[in-house]
């Protein structure tokens, strides 16, 4: 029994939907446990991994730990301006008011204003020189005057270079072009030709470019602006410097720092910085970028993918000083690896940050960032396979449902066929429904059982109705014989005329008796006839037109027509049977007909079939009973005609053989509703 329970073959249907529903819904459910998994161990793998790369640079770096104290970083705690930073200028500077060489580093320039204007700089150097370039808004430039007559706009910079020795160069063109940088000798302003500057007039402006004299390297610098509004002024009226206070740190990048990282060789999507102690960019390598990554073969797969995974805001790009928990934590001397995800998106960052120290003291930190995007790839291609596999499981589970449904269906609809097998159209069983039905199964298997015993006792209560006629007209025929006599001997010798009409009335129900009962062995002998009937070919246009004719001369009182466009129609019946079939058409339509009118007989040709009506003027029939006229012991409309008892057998004798025959017989209405057509269909 317990086996037979785990045989899906015996679980009920609802047992059966539920495991197919619960078998969907399984699917996605492992899929989204087991990719969370899969990046869990990803991205483990990859923090560890960077962290194990980062480590073995900074080993590198550590055994070179001089280099930090040979850079000339300024302490930054130690003023209170902002820092300048250098870049380096790759192409070789021409100066010329243009800032074509500083395009790449442009983002970094520094803005400083004093809320009506405002300047901004941006200091580099090339080629052992050290460049600066300004560009000032000012909505008049007033140059100096030939006479030497009031003030004009002047830049004024002061710098001090790493051996403490302090600078203060003037800028203050006469006009566009190249000019002399001035500087003060002996309390005058003398030209220094060193310096390589070149003023350009701008919409806003004008724009400034200067070269230092070579191996010039400032450690500290002011820019001050000082501006006039009018000629021959003899104040400043704004003054926009870079600093209220002391100087401007200066930033250099350190070369050994620069040659180091240059030297290293990343992985795609993987960037490096070296940090000082202030978090301030020493040197850096690499982008997070994807261009680089090949996801998938499959190349519109490959473009999907990388743009999935491309970073579109990265927080760190072009950062000259970087302050965040893992470098913090480096700082503090900790060894620290992270994943960052950043804000409104699904990308992440790796990180690494190792403390560079010596002894105790932490000189910088090494920071080593990648990007997450080929963890996330190789989970999107999980993914993708993933959606493979469920859209697999999804067509098979779609396919058992399919199946499922169609053997359900299946199963119901051999249940229907075992039904309509042994139940003809009036409802009558010819035999036992049998159907084959599992031990233990599911509802419909419980179904098929209870349609079996039902139908088993349907079919011996319609054997025994069938039978009952027959027995009863045997069983009855001598008692109302009996009580028949018992009666004419009655009104034979009764004198008194009260009780001969009572007997009178006795014997005409007595009489109205047997016609039933000769009724009834009739249609029981019409059913006997039809076991043994044969069918043979006769003309059937004049079978029937013989037997119209014998009903008009038998039945002069009414009027009979027939209407037919054939010649001859050669069909295979029971002539005996349909002879009764006719007999019984044309009596009822007798029965229910006005005498002034004719009935009408129509034989016609349909495909391979014949039409057979029979049509009376008289009552009509209302249309939900028009098909129980043919039942048994039913009659719907009175006789106008009284030719005996009507029990409504006539018509059923009539469907009886037409079942025989394989035809079809039905009762309609006329169009003008003034009578009844009974028409019997091949």
């Amino acid at each position: 029994m317990k086996l037979l329970r785990l045989n899906p073959r015996h679980w009920s249907l609802s047992k059966k939907i539920t495991s197919i529903v619960l078998a969907i819904l399984m699917v996605p459910v492992f899929s989204i446990s087991l990719l969370q998994e899969i990046e869990k161990t990803l991205v483990e793998s990859v923090k560890d991994n960077l962290a194990l790369s980062n480590r073995l640079i900074a080993n590198q770096l550590v055994t070179n730990i001089s280099w930090f104290e040979q850079s000339v970083l300024p302490d930054s705690n130690a003023f209170f301006g902002d820092e300048f930073f250098v870049f380096p200028i790759s192409s070789s500077p021409v100066i010329d008011g243009f800032f074509d060489e500083w395009t790449e580093h442009k983002s970094y320039r520094k803005t400083f204003s004093n809320g009506t204007q405002q300047f901004s700089v941006l200091l580099g150097h090339a080629q052992q020189s050290f460049l600066v370039s300004i560009e000032v808004e000012d909505d008049k430039v007033i140059f100096p005057r030939l006479d030497g007559e009031g003030v004009s706009d002047l830049l004024e910079i002061e710098y001090k270079t790493a051996n403490q020795q302090y600078s203060t160069i003037y800028l203050s063109p006469t006009g566009a072009g190249e000019f002399a940088v001035k500087v003060a000798r002996n309390g005058e302003l003398k030209p220094d030709w060193r310096y390589k500057a070149f003023w350009l007039n701008t919409k806003a402006g004008f724009s400034l470019e200067l070269q230092f004299p070579s191996g010039v390297t400032p450690q500290e610098i002011k820019i001050t602006y000082r501006d006039v509004e009018q000629e021959k002024s003899l104040n400043y009226q704004g003054v926009i410097s870079s600093t209220r206070f002391d100087l401007n740190p200066i930033v250099w990048p350190s070369p050994k720092f620069a040659n180091f990282v240059e030297q290293l060789t990343l992985k795609p999507a993987q960037r490096i910085w070296i940090l000082d102690k202030y978090g301030r960019v020493l040197a850096t390598k690499g982008n997070l970028k994807t261009d680089q990554l090949q996801f998938s073969r499959n190349i519109v797969f490959n473009w999907i993918l990388s743009n999935q995974s491309t970073i579109e805001s990265d927080p760190r790009n072009g950062l000259l000083q970087i302050n965040t928990e893992a470098t913090y934590r480096a700082l503090k001397g900790d060894e620290m690896t992270r994943v960052e995800y950043l804000k409104d998106t699904d990308n992440a960052i790796a990180i690494a940050a190792y403390p560079l120290a010596e002894g105790n003291v932490v000189k910088g930190v090494l920071l080593l960032e990648e990007n997450v995007a080929r963890v996330q790839v190789l989970q999107k291609k999980t993914l993708l396979k993933m959606l493979g596999l469920i859209l697999l499981v999804f067509v098979l589970v779609v396919w058992a449902i399919f199946w499922f449904v169609n053997r359900t269906v299946g199963r119901i609809k051999k249940l229907n066929r075992a039904i309509e097998e042994v139940v003809d159209e009036q409802g009558r069983m010819h035999s036992p429904l049998k159907v084959i039905i599992e031990e233990e199964g599911d509802e419909i298997d419980e179904l098929y059982r209870a349609f079996s015993n039902m139908g088993e006792r349907l079919y011996d209560y319609n054997e025994y109705l069938e039978k009952l006629a027959a027995r009863l007209s045997h069983e009855l025929r001598t008692p109302i014989a009996i009580v028949r006599s018992s009666l004419d001997n009655l009104a034979l010798n009764c004198s008194n005329q009260e009780e001969l009409e009572i007997i009178n009335r006795a014997l005409d129900g007595n009489k109205r008796l047997g016609e039933i009962i000769s009724r009834m062995r009739q249609a029981s002998s019409v059913k006997e006839a039809m076991q043994s009937a044969e069918k043979e070919e006769i003309e059937l246009v004049d079978f029937v037109r013989s037997t119209v004719n014998g009903f008009q001369s038998s039945f002069p009182e009414y009027r009979f027509v027939f209407e037919t466009s054939l010649e001859q129609r050669i069909e295979k019946i029971s002539v005996e049977l349909f002879s009764e079939l006719f007999d019984k058409l044309l009596s009822n339509a007798m029965d229910f007909c006005i005498s002034t009118h004719p009935i009408i007989v129509q034989l016609e040709s349909v495909g391979d079939g014949f039409i057979l009506r029979v049509s009376n003027t008289g009552p009509t029939i209302d249309k939900r009973n028009l098909k129980r006229v043919f039942d048994s012991l039913v009659s719907i409309r009175a006789k106008l005609h009284s030719s005996g008892t009507n029990l409504g057998l006539g018509l059923h004798v009539v469907r009886l053989i037409t079942d025989f025959h394989g035809f079809s017989v039905k009762a309609k209405n006329r169009d003008d509703l003034s009578g009844v057509i009974l028409e019997v269909r091949s």
